[in-house]
C-alpha cells in the first residue's frame, strides 16, 4: 500500500521533469497514429511509386519494379546490376590499328612472303622442349592427337559428322618435307591451310582450326614450328 501511495502523485503536483515526459509520450502516440493512418489509408502502386490518401493527396513513394514488395533498401541493389566476367561479352577490344607495347607483329601479304621466313633467332635462343611440348598438348593435341598424325578422338567425331577439313597429319611429308618454317607459321597463325587460304583472300574462314594468331603470341607460334620440325 505504501508503495502504491509513493507511486501515485496528485494531479496538482508537478512532475520532476516539468511535464516533458508526458509531452514526449503524447508526441510518440501522435506519430504512431499518423503513420498507421497513412499505411491504412494510402493507396500506392509499388511498381510506379504513385500513391494517394483518400484522393486528397498524391505523392511519390519509392518504386520497386523488380524487387517486389519487400522492405525498401536504401542502397543500390547490386544483384540487379549487369556484371561481366573477364572472358564474357561484350568485351571492349583494342583498336585494330593499336600497337602493343611489345611491338606489332609483321603481317605478310602472301604465302610467298611467309615461305621465305625462318624460325627467328630469338625463338631459337629461348626454345625450351618441355615448354614447347606443353604448348602443343594444350592447343593442338585435342585435334592432331598425341602422335601428331591426326588420329585423335576429335578427328573421329569430325569425320562422323562430315566436318572438313580433318586435322592434318603433322608427321606426314606435306608438313615435314614440303613446308618451310614460314609456311607452317602462316598455317598455325591463320587456322590451317584452308583457314589461311580464305583469310589471305579477304574471306571469312570456316575452318575448324582456330586462328592461333589471336590466341598465342608470335614467339609461342614459332616455338610450335620448331617443335613440329624437331619430331
Amino acid at each position: 500500500m505504501n508503495r502504491l501511495l509513493q507511486l501515485h502523485r496528485p494531479p496538482s503536483q508537478p512532475s520532476p521533469d516539468g511535464g516533458r515526459g508526458k509531452s514526449l509520450h503524447t508526441l510518440r502516440a501522435v506519430l504512431v497514429a499518423v503513420a498507421a493512418s497513412v499505411l491504412v489509408a494510402a493507396c500506392g502502386n509499388i511498381r510506379t511509386g504513385d500513391a494517394e490518401i483518400y484522393g486528397l493527396a498524391r505523392f511519390k513513394l519509392p518504386a520497386l519494379p523488380k524487387t517486389g514488395s519487400h522492405a525498401v533498401l536504401m542502397f543500390n541493389e547490386m544483384h540487379y546490376q549487369p556484371s561481366y566476367k573477364s572472358q564474357e561479352g561484350p568485351r571492349l577490344l583494342p583498336h585494330p590499328d593499336a600497337v602493343p607495347v611489345t611491338g606489332r607483329e609483321l603481317r605478310y601479304a602472301s604465302l610467298d612472303e611467309y615461305r621465305a621466313l625462318e624460325v627467328p633467332q630469338s625463338a631459337r635462343d629461348s626454345y625450351d622442349p618441355a615448354r614447347a611440348a606443353e604448348l602443343f598438348r594444350v592447343n593442338c593435341m585435342v585435334c592432331h592427337g598425341e602422335t601428331m598424325t591426326g588420329d585423335s578422338t576429335m578427328a573421329t567425331l569430325m569425320k562422323d559428322q562430315a566436318v572438313a577439313p580433318l586435322p592434318a597429319n603433322l608427321m606426314g611429308p606435306l608438313t615435314q618435307a614440303s613446308s618451310t618454317d614460314g609456311e607452317i607459321f602462316a598455317f598455325i597463325s591463320g587456322g590451317g591451310r584452308q583457314g589461311y587460304a580464305l583469310i589471305s583472300r579477304g574471306l571469312e574462314t570456316n575452318s575448324p582450326m582456330p586462328e592461333f594468331r589471336l590466341l598465342l603470341t608470335e614467339d609461342e607460334r614459332w616455338t610450335l614450328v620448331r617443335y613440329l620440325l624437331d619430331q
